[in-house]
């Protein structure tokens, strides 16, 4: 067996918390420096006081929801692992989340319709041949023959469509599909959020591909609850809260010297580090090693759309009793905050509630320049108007709230490439140097979900560990030719890994009787 490691790794988000265990598993001695006070990163559960007894009152900041897709199975193994290994109150369970209900309505030009009607809302001139038809009925059209090419066979796919990537999706739809600018202008209204068909062919496509998904799950107790739990599998020792890195100093034997601005700071050598952070956040370290020209520029010049949430607290859940009741899903508006997300969890109840807002690329930025309070007038003004229809006072119903606008953040938004930047960026963004390596949702296919971040840190520590069999977490004991079928045996018979249930409550089943292997010891 190799001999013991010892490896740094900058940035406790799901990236850097994957890393640390999967190295941990593997007998190597890791330490973890989060420049935060909590772990999770983008990963991001904010708690209201609670107004009744016994509720648990809170909205995702950040990721909110994972779809139950075969390209999600790592997020699902990673449950199954935190759940065989961790102590009771740690135990992750999912309930499904709603991406759209029945009664979810769209409100645009000052109208209320539901999102497969848009035809109802006057204003909208389109060309004769493009009427008729929804949105999201255009936009398929265009899309599902490439989602079928990659489904066929993801990488040969991939392929052909990086043939594409330095067009934007709106150049794509305006040269390629032939589409006039109006109608262009009214998919992406329906669809997206302001600009964001300037964001790369590829990256569209992909994002497409992620949501085309009709089953999702969530975190009951917040999504959180994962990264805290795969924290809680670490020692205390582990893992520096409050540990910004301020130099990264390649030696002479080697090793790496990570130094800190912690409480005290300090300097500690590594065999190897992992930066498992986004470019940004690497970028602002003060003094770290000069790489090659176009390394740098992938750092500098990477995209991370600006994305904006706000909860607010009210008294009821109000939304569930309107003449046209939200029992989760979402709503489209061309109001300033453009989605209005209804929670899944605690559905029908009589306990207070939040609703989530949500806006991103320039509907986001425009939040930014507006001082907070302002920030929660305006939302509160533009949530009535959507209201207005029913008997509802927003402001009578209002307690407080809380929101997060993630390009202010050390974690910023996510990645979300223009034109050509795969194509220039996504290779060599990611390739070690020397001995630094590099992870994070920003360096797989997969932009913005928990499984790109997992698929990106697996693939680096494989490399760390020049071991091409690594399997994930989760998938201890299954054979590398059974890792995605539902009925699963470890090599030597002793258990069968059953896929995960819907219900979730129970990440392995054992057969027949024995004990798993405790990561504790």
């Amino acid at each position: 067996m190799p001999s013991s490691k010892t490896i740094g790794i900058v940035g406790g988000g799901i990236s850097g918390l994957y890393a640390a265990l999967l190295l941990r598993r593997e007998g190597h001695k890791v330490t973890v420096f989060e420049a935060n006070d909590r772990v999770g990163g983008r990963i991001y559960t904010h708690r209201f006081q609670p107004l009744y007894k016994d509720e648990e009152v809170y909205f995702e900041a950040g990721a909110m929801r994972i779809p139950r897709s075969s390209l999600h199975r790592r997020v699902y193994h990673l449950i199954r692992y935190l759940n065989t290994h961790g102590v009771r109150q740690d135990k992750v369970e999912l309930i499904p989340y709603i991406l759209e209900h029945e009664n979810n309505e769209s409100f645009v030009r000052g109208q209320k319709v539901k999102p497969s009607e848009p035809e109802r809302i006057a204003g909208f001139d389109l060309p004769e041949e493009f009427r008729g038809r929804s949105a999201r009925a255009l936009l398929s059209e265009v899309i599902t023959p490439w989602l079928e090419t990659l489904r066929n066979d993801f990488d040969q796919g991939f392929e052909r469509i990086l043939a594409y990537d330095e067009l934007s999706f709106r150049q794509y739809l305006r040269f390629v599909s032939r589409w006039p600018h109006d109608v262009i202008e009214f998919v992406e209204l329906w669809c997206s959020q302001s600009n964001q068909y300037d964001l790369s062919f590829t990256e569209i496509i992909m994002q497409n591909l992620d949501f085309d998904t009709e089953v999702w799950a969530t975190i009951r107790g917040g999504m959180s609850r994962l990264p805290e739990s795969a924290a809680n599998l670490l020692d205390t020792h582990e893992i520096h809260l409050n540990s910004p890195i301020t130099s990264i100093t390649e030696l002479a034997d080697g090793r790496i010297a990570l130094k800190t601005s912690g409480i005290p700071p300090h300097t500690e050598t590594f065999d190897k580090v992992i930066l498992a952070i986004p470019p940004a956040s690497l970028h602002n370290i003060p003094e770290r090693p000069l790489w090659s020209f176009m390394k740098q520029q992938a750092i500098r010049g990477s995209h991370f759309e600006p994305l904006y949430k706000m909860g607010l607290h009210f008294r009821t859940r109000f939304w569930e009793h309107t003449p046209c009741p939200s029992f989760g899903g979402q709503s489209i508006t061309d109001l300033r905050f453009r989605w209005i997300v209804y929670p899944s969890h605690d559905l029908g109840g009589s306990s207070s509630g939040v609703l989530l807002l949500y806006s991103w690329m320039n509907d986001a930025n425009r939040w930014l320049a507006m001082p907070r309070g302002e920030r929660v007038s305006l939302a509160l003004h533009d949530l009535q108007d959507f209201f207005s229809d029913t008997c509802v006072d927003v402001y009578e119903q209002f307690i407080t709230a809380f929101d997060v606008p993630w390009s202010c953040e050390k974690a910023t938004g996510d990645a979300m490439f223009l034109p050509g930047q795969f194509s220039r960026f996504h290779h060599i963004a990611g390739l070690r140097e020397g001995n630094i390596f590099f992870a994070g949702e920003h360096l797989s296919k997969h932009h913005t979900w928990i499984a790109g971040a997992i698929d990106s840190t697996l693939d680096c520590v494989a490399d760390l560990l020049d071991r091409k069999d690594l399997a994930a977490l989760g998938e201890e004991f299954l054979s590398p030719t059974a890792q995605n079928r539902d009925v699963k045996r470890d090599f030597e018979s002793r258990y069968y890994a059953y896929a995960i249930p819907q219900h979730n409550n129970l990440q392995y089943v054992v057969e027949p009787s024995g004990v798993m292997p405790s990561l504790r010891g």
